[in-house]
């Protein structure tokens, strides 16, 4: 009898477990072969839900539509919750990213070829930028009535600030020999995402679709690329290594969670799709905000976040702890920079077009040691095709420090020292007036103005409707200034994004020598308006 039991037992297991795999069996990948402007359905699951809108993933900058299933689970995830998705490759698959208007422009054409071929509503579920194209598509190129709600991972809709790096005036020649100073890198400075606020905030269409956002707050988790650009946010506050969790959100949106992610790992579907599958549905209502408190899922929402978190984000902006230096070399590269008194601990990124194996330092007794770096390849994102180097020093000695870093041929870096100190509450570079963005000024706090000076470049990054696109010019190189000169952008060369970036060189208190970098992005756009 117990045997007989038993056998009826096994049956029954083995009969649920044939019923129950389909749904959970590899989902055969979309036929897709990175050419922007095309797109591809999902598989269809055995455990189809009818009443589901349909899924469609969008990628973000640099990326290709193929980053959902071969180096994501989250289309597997879809598959076996009954999703029918698509995917569509946009400029940025092709190796030539373009801005939100590119990339928007195709995208609304596919979400109504899309949305007509399934005669369904369609929800999107972008990655970093491409949350920034799709609300593009849908405000600017009037794709709203085929979509309900939008979850945007990580999107920058901001900016970020490593954008503005990217085109301060130490990187210019490792963008020369790498090419990471795209079109879509451009539209992600920050000045930038002022100006597209501003314009897309106050749109008539802003409100038609519903937009949840998720922001990851863990650049630790990340890969060395993450490490290296959530080293240089985190004076900006909490961020995943591209994007800083104010930069997230946006106006009329719910948050619907700040979790413990690395720009990469909130796109994996074993991460955060339990968390938006609620807003999987063609219902545009948001939920109800909830208070934001444990490591739970919340909805926040975006009015009660907006005033906080931008505030905080604004006051981070203009402030700085962190010496940049970048250039050309011979096969080997030397810069020497200052470690002021107090200093808990110095944490350098070089950023070069080939990878090192180590870096030499010497520290101001004039020993000098072998560091071995972290060392990887940014395979997606603004400095994409760069080698990215980070190693760390704790309790440094105050004085002059040198960096040597040996290459197997000439190239080209970018050295970006963060410290670990107080000093960075002291300078911050502001407009020299509220609202005006017409001249600039560093702002001091407990340090001598007679013996601060100041080093600065300015340089122009002309916008898509300018003749000169493409070619970031220098209007102002290495002039020297008085702590309390006004810096004045230059007038009558167009619209564009004026990179502003000065080199502070001052003495604590204590009277120890110190430096630092300033860096301010500032659009001005075809009517002269400076964002």
């Amino acid at each position: 009898m117990k045997k007989k039991a038993v056998f009826l037992l096994l049956s029954l297991l083995l009969m649920l477990s044939v019923a129950i795999t389909p749904a959970y069996a590899a989902a055969p990948n979309p036929n897709l072969s990175k050419v922007p402007g095309t797109w591809a359905p999902g598989a269809t699951p055995p455990n189809l839900n009818p009443n589901a809108p349909i899924v469609l993933f969008v990628q973000g900058l640099t990326s290709y539509a193929g980053m959902w299933y071969n180096e994501s689970d989250m289309y597997q995830t879809a598959y076996n919750n009954g999703y029918q998705t698509a995917f569509v490759e946009l400029y940025d698959s092709a190796g030539t990213p373009k801005s939100m208007w590119d990339n928007g422009k195709i995208l609304a054409d596919r979400i109504v070829e899309i949305s007509k071929h399934y005669n369904k509503k369609i929800v999107v579920v972008a990655h970093s930028k491409g949350g920034v194209d799709t609300q593009t598509a849908l405000v600017h190129y009037n794709a709203y009535p085929y979509v309900s709600n939008v979850i945007t991972l990580s999107s920058p809709h901001y900016g970020s600030q490593l954008a503005d790096l990217a085109y301060s005036s130490w990187a210019g020649w490792l963008a020369q020999l790498i090419g990471y100073q795209s079109d879509g890198a451009y539209s992600m400075q920050t000045s930038y995402m002022k100006y597209f606020r501003s314009i897309t905030d106050s749109h008539v269409n802003a409100s038609k679709n519903k937009f949840f956002t998720f922001a990851g707050n863990d650049w630790n988790a990340g890969t060395a690329a993450h490490f290296a650009g959530g080293l240089y946010l985190s004076f900006y506050g909490p961020n995943d290594g591209v994007v800083t969790v104010a930069n997230s959100y946006i106006p009329k949106g719910t948050m619907v969670r700040v979790g413990a992610w690395s720009h990469q790992t909130i796109r994996n579907g074993s991460s955060t799709f339990s968390l938006f599958k609620p807003y999987l549905t063609t219902n545009t209502l948001a939920l109800a905000p909830a208070a934001k408190d444990d490591g739970r899922a919340v909805a926040i929402a975006a009015a009660d976040v907006e005033s906080s978190a931008r505030a905080e984000a604004s006051a981070a902006e203009e402030a700085s702890d962190v010496l940049v230096r970048g250039g050309s070399h011979n096969g080997q590269a030397v810069e020497k920079f200052l470690v002021e008194n107090d200093v808990r601990s110095i944490k350098l990124t070089w950023m070069s077009d080939q990878q090192l194996s180590e870096l030499e330092l010497t520290d101001p007794d004039g020993k000098t040691r072998k560091v071995k770096v972290s060392a990887a390849q940014d395979q997606e994102g603004i400095f994409k095709g760069a080698w990215i180097h980070t190693a760390e020093v704790k309790k440094p000695k105050s004085g002059e420090w040198t960096v040597q870093a040996t290459s197997e041929r000439s190239g080209a870096y970018l050295l970006t020292v963060q410290y670990d100190s107080d000093l960075g509450r002291s300078l911050k570079l502001k407009p020299k007036k509220a609202g005006s963005n017409d001249k600039v000024q560093v702002e001091m706090k407990g340090l001598a103005a007679q013996q601060t000076k100041l080093r600065y470049s300015v340089s122009l990054a002309p916008a898509q409707d300018n003749k000169q696109k493409g070619k970031t010019r220098n209007l102002v190189v290495n002039e020297t200034a008085n702590a309390q000169d006004e810096i004045g952008l230059p007038s009558g060369h167009g619209s564009g994004v004026y990179n502003v970036t000065v080199d502070v060189a001052g003495q604590t208190p204590q009277g120890v020598p110190f430096e630092r970098t300033l860096i301010r992005s500032i659009y001005e756009d075809e009517k002269g308006e400076r964002y």
